[in-house]
């Protein structure tokens, strides 16, 4: 088993950590944390806030991700996911 594989898909690159899919509104939901445990480790400043802001665009832009029914079902795009053309 690898790590860290990179699969080709259709609806964009596919991530997948010790045999495990990762989805990037499930990093964003990590980070969101990782943000709470840096302000409360130290006061409020630029680390927490830049990495909350990571973490709501990765939620925000993945959110079909969070459900299992809508799951894999937009293509990856740098932007908002979006369903592909004709599906």
């Amino acid at each position: 088993m690898t790590l860290i594989a990179l699969e080709r898909h259709p609806l964009g690159p596919r991530l997948h950590v010790v045999g495990r899919r990762v989805h990037e509104c499930h990093v964003g939901l990590a980070l969101a944390g990782a943000a709470v445990l840096s302000m409360l480790e130290s006061a409020p400043g630029p680390r927490p806030a830049a990495l909350g802001l990571v973490a709501a665009w990765l939620v925000v832009k993945d959110w079909r991700d969070l459900h299992p029914a809508t799951r894999d079902t937009a293509a990856w795009s740098l932007g908002l996911h979006r369903r592909p053309e004709g599906r």
